[in-house]
């Protein structure tokens, strides 16, 4: 039978190299059962349930869609196994390299014409199951079932057919995501401008696909060996079958193979490059070692170790399985870009080697990351966030910046700020010195004096209106006001680099001056963060509940969420509305007052509200530990608990907004341990509420930080008194050095008031 979109629609409607760690006995798999990779696959959060291994390249996983992060839960059907995803990615692209198996009973030498998506299998929930490391489902009401895996760079395919019955499998380069995060509508599509197949032999084929989407340039190289042997293979261009041809050149290119009957199975391992097709050769070679129950075991090794780092005592399974998926997404980011050789291909669009370091450029999500999943890696993997630090400072060589938002290694230059500097001052005052420190301060403050960074949404962006106001002009630049609340906060973590690292005085005073830039968009009378044009006045009208998709004077956001994005001046902020008392009465406000945004065009991703908070999108993430600062770390433990048990479930619509990379999990996972980085280069964590009886969280010097939640109960989440290593604290903080150094945070637990 012949299964088109359509008809499926009708029926249904009515790699392991960069471990760095002992992984777990093969016999102990204490953490990985709690992952389910099924939740945020549903709703807005974008979340893949990808074959994979922690920070690889590879994110191998079914197409339910052409957009997107490539698969959506409510999907009626599978397109394809596509070797480049970007799982809980709110921006998305990628979807590079599909292979599908056709029907068993199709024949190859009736198909003169093959068009993208021709064949697809219905998808059944009850024929899929996803753990780390492995993904399986059945296909065409199970006459097929294809298991995948992974390694750091290769993605392992398996077909197993029920009736011995082997089908023709088809590799679809013209298939990719059809609606990236270019903003501009006419921008926003992936066009392949060459692509390349070719039948190295009787079990290889090897080919590229170079295509224009978010970025211009993105290359993907690929090289696949089969573990039956090539019987026919036939090129498709536009379509259409070409002459017989071992080889082709094209745009919309495709190759179906047929195989021999002689074994009920068949293994696919294909790797990826950046830089070349031998590159992804060299990466299969010295990846894809053994057969896929070997690899696969090996993958879920990967995974059991990474999130053995923190072991958790709870008697409820449904918060110890979001707190492990959570870790899980965490730990896909960063997402190495290097092959096994160093190579990769720079921002510049040049093949590039380095020797000292894994390039984690593949991704670099840094407006949602800078808050709490890099904060959170630096912790537990310190190594790997070194590594990111030198991509990040390699970046700057090859392109003259730091970046902002990279995909494949190619800058998009959306989204606001440039938001290396927290990142790299965080990492260093997590005890990550091992790096070039003289390099960094340059690049900082070369990257935040630069009158363009890039263009984006139609623009050119940069610098220069805000030096040459202290502030950006909302006459003259679009989400201006938030722009420079986030400007600001750059700047602060550059002063405290340049301090950090004994660099010139000057510069960190003038750094430090710039950071203050924030007061030029609050206004005092109204207390709100507002729209000021470049003559000294306030926009008007002023709706502080109106979004206006990036074409305000916010970005995601409205006044009311933006005004309290001053993490680093706390006390500042207070002093600027009118004290403390006032500060705390209007985040009061903003828990409190009516839900939702007004405006035709309000930005999707305004989501997860109490009140006007929206847990949903990132600026938001620091705000509720705000109220530490203020004397009222009660409510802080109020507004954690509600979120943590609100906005996070275990379904596929259990993340109230898009996971972007790790960073909404990486804000459950340091809330449900009792802290969170609410200025990550602070140096210290703000307490909060655990959920947990009991956390250990395993460090890499070898020591253990332990957290206890004494007579914790459903009902109990308020805080009476926390102690440090037996003493009690006067404080609402604790130090990134206190957590490093090891050692136990007690919280005695008391019942919560209305």
């Amino acid at each position: 039978m012949k299964y088109s979109f359509y008809s499926v629609l009708s029926v249904l409607l009515g790699g392991l190299v960069l471990m760095g760690c002992s992984p777990s006995s093969s016999s102990e798999r204490t953490h990985t059962p709690f992952v389910d990779k099924f939740i945020g696959t549903g709703g807005n959060a974008r979340v893949a349930p990808v074959a994979s291994v922690p920070f690889g390249m590879m994110q191998l996983c079914a197409d339910t869609r052409d957009s997107g992060s490539g698969y959506h839960y409510d999907d009626p059907a599978i397109l394809g196994f596509s070797h480049l995803h970007k799982s809980g990615g709110g921006c998305a692209d990628f979807l590079d390299i599909l292979f599908m198996p056709l029907p068993t009973d199709v024949s190859a030498d009736s198909l003169q014409t093959l068009m993208s998506h021709e064949f697809i299998s219905p998808l059944d929930h009850h024929r899929e199951k996803c753990e780390p490391g492995l993904y399986t489902v059945d296909l065409y009401d199970g006459a097929i079932t294809a298991d995948l895996t992974a390694t750091s760079r290769c993605g392992i395919q398996r077909y197993r057919y029920r009736d011995g019955h082997v089908s023709p499998l088809v590799i679809d380069l013209e298939h990719g995501s059809t609606c990236a995060c270019t903003i501009l509508p006419e921008h926003d599509v992936d066009t392949v401008y060459a692509a390349y197949l070719e039948v190295v032999d009787s079990f290889t084929v090897r080919g590229y696909r170079k295509s224009n989407g978010w970025v211009t340039g993105q290359e993907v190289y690929f090289y696949s060996r089969f573990s039956s042997p090539i019987r026919s293979a036939s090129i498709y261009s536009c379509d259409q079958r070409l002459p017989e041809s071992s080889s082709a050149e094209g745009r919309r290119l495709k190759l179906l193979l047929t195989f021999d009957d002689s074994d009920p199975e068949i293994v696919v391992s294909t790797a990826i490059s950046s830089v070349d097709m031998d590159g992804a050769k060299q990466n299969l070679l010295a990846e894809a070692t053994a057969d896929f129950d070997v690899l696969s075991k090996s993958a879920s090794d990967a995974w059991e170790s990474q999130l053995s780092l923190i072991d958790i005592e709870t008697s409820d399974s449904l918060k110890k399985k979001l707190f492990y998926t959570s870790l899980h997404n965490v730990m896909l980011y960063p997402m190495l870009l290097s092959d096994q050789d160093h190579r990769f291909r720079s921002p510049d669009g040049h093949a590039r080697l380095v020797n000292d370091f894994n390039y984690y450029g593949a991704v670099i999500g840094l407006w949602d990351t800078f808050r709490a999943a890099c904060p959170l890696l630096a912790v537990l993997r310190p190594d790997v966030m070194r590594d990111y630090v030198c991509t990040m400072l390699a970046h700057y060589r090859y392109f003259g910046q730091l970046p902002i938002w990279t995909l494949w290694g190619k800058e998009t230059f959306q989204m606001i700020g440039v938001h290396a500097m927290p990142i790299i001052t965080n990492c260093y005052l997590n005890g990550i010195t091992d790096f070039d420190t003289r390099l960094a301060r340059e690049a900082m403050v070369n990257s935040a004096m630069k009158d363009t960074c890039g263009y984006s949404m139609g623009y050119f962006v940069g610098f220069v209106n805000y030096m040459n106001y202290d502030y950006v002009p909302c006459d003259k630049e679009m989400e201006a006001t938030a722009r420079t609340l986030e400007y600001a906060y750059d700047d602060a973590a550059i002063a405290r680099f340049v301090e950090l690292t004994g660099g010139d005085v000057g510069t960190r005073d003038y750094f430090l001056n710039r950071s203050k830039n924030y007061r030029n968009v609050i206004d005092s009378i109204t207390g709100l963060a507002r729209g000021r044009c470049s003559d000294g006045s306030w926009r008007t009208p002023f709706h502080p509940l109106r979004s206006n998709h990036r074409k305000d004077d916010y970005c995601e956001g409205n006044a009311w969420q933006w005004t309290f994005f001053v993490p680093h001046d706390v006390e500042g902020l207070a002093t600027l509305l009118g004290g403390k008392d006032v500060l705390e009465a209007r985040l009061d406000t903003l828990f409190t007052m009516r839900s939702g945004v007004d405006g035709e065009n309000a930005s999707g991703d305004i989501s997860g509200f109490i009140g006007q908070y929206a847990h949903g999108n990132e600026p938001s993430h620091h705000t509720i530990y705000m109220y530490n600062h203020l004397g009222a770390a009660a409510k802080t433990q109020r507004y954690v608990h509600q979120v943590m048990n609100t906005l996070y479930a275990n379904t596929p619509e259990g993340i109230c907004g898009n996971e972007d990379t790790g960073q909404m999990s990486a804000w459950y996972v340091f809330s449900a341990l009792g802290f969170y980085p609410m200025d990550p280069v602070s140096g210290r964590y703000e307490l909060g509420t655990p959920s947990f009886d009991k956390a250990v969280i395993h460090l890499p010097s070898g020591k253990d930080f332990t957290v206890r939640a004494v007579g914790l109960t459903p009902e109990t989440y308020l805080v009476k008194r926390v102690e440090l290593n037996g003493k009690q604290l006067d404080r609402s903080y604790i130090t990134f050095d206190e957590l490093n150094a090891g050692g136990e945070l007690v919280f005695h637990m008391s019942p919560s008031t209305k």
